[in-house]
Order: C-alpha cells, then structure tokens, then sequence
C-alpha cells in the first residue's frame, strides 16, 4: 500500500497528539486562494458544547494561528485557524470544502498533534547562535 493511500492516522500513527478530543464550532470561513480556504474554529468551554459532528475521518492540516490565540480572552473566545486545501479525494478536506453554509456553525471534535515544533525538544535556544528558516507548504 503506497503512502497516498494510507489514512492520516496511519501515516502519522508514531507521532505525538493528545488524548483528548476538543469540541470547537466552526464560525467563520475564508477563501484566501482558489484552492485554499481559511478556517476559524471557536474553542468551546466546558458546558457550552450541545451536540458535535465529526468529520468522516481525521485529517492533518495546517495550524496558522498562534498558541496566544487558543486563550480566552474577556473580550472574545479563544480559537484555531487552519488552512485547508481543496482535495475533493481526502474524505476530510473535502468535508470542510462543502458550500459554506452548509459547514458554519457546525460543531466539531479536533485532537492536536504533530512533533513539527519549535525548538525541537532535543535543542537547547540558549545554544542557537544562527538559523536559517526555509519556507514551504500551504501557508506560503
């Protein structure tokens, strides 16, 4: 079985991610590109969850949003922003591709997960003396 056609969670089966699901609610959507839409994920508190959907099945997309972002602050509620692009064959992209009012306001579950961080756990910043950051991807 090629690498394309297996599952995000079983491509990504050996990385870190959280135990738990997250509800969050879909609240706003952005066409930034032709292909490439803006999703803003409201993070509920707990008791203000009714009901969740899921998508069909997990996916891996890109988070654009800061981890300051994810608090609650008085004047708003913390949220997620993620890049999803147009991929009618990923069960997942493609749910979050529907019309946008067929998909705003829904409720959702999210698991956060990945070992893409930086610095990575095995350097010390207090070390660096130079870095050179190489850019790619959906965000560029």
């Amino acid at each position: 079985m090629s690498s394309n056609s297996l599952t995000h969670e079983e491509r990504t089966a050996a990385e870190q991610r959280e135990a738990d699901l997250h509800h969050v609610k879909l609240v706003q959507v952005d066409q930034i590109s032709e292909s490439m839409r803006l999703l803003r994920l409201e993070i509920h508190l707990p008791g203000q969850v009714k009901a969740s959907r899921c998508v069909p099945q997990a996916g891996g997309f890109t988070i654009t949003s800061t981890p300051e972002d994810a608090r609650h602050q008085k004047e708003r509620s913390g949220y997620l922003e993620l890049a999803i692009q147009q991929s009618p064959k990923n069960p997942p992209a493609a749910w979050l591709w529907r019309p946008k009012k067929a998909i705003l306001g829904s409720d959702v579950l999210v698991r956060v997960g990945g070992s893409f961080v930086w610095p990575p756990p095995t350097v010390d910043p207090a070390k660096i003396k130079r870095l050179v950051f190489v850019a790619g991807g959906v965000g560029i």
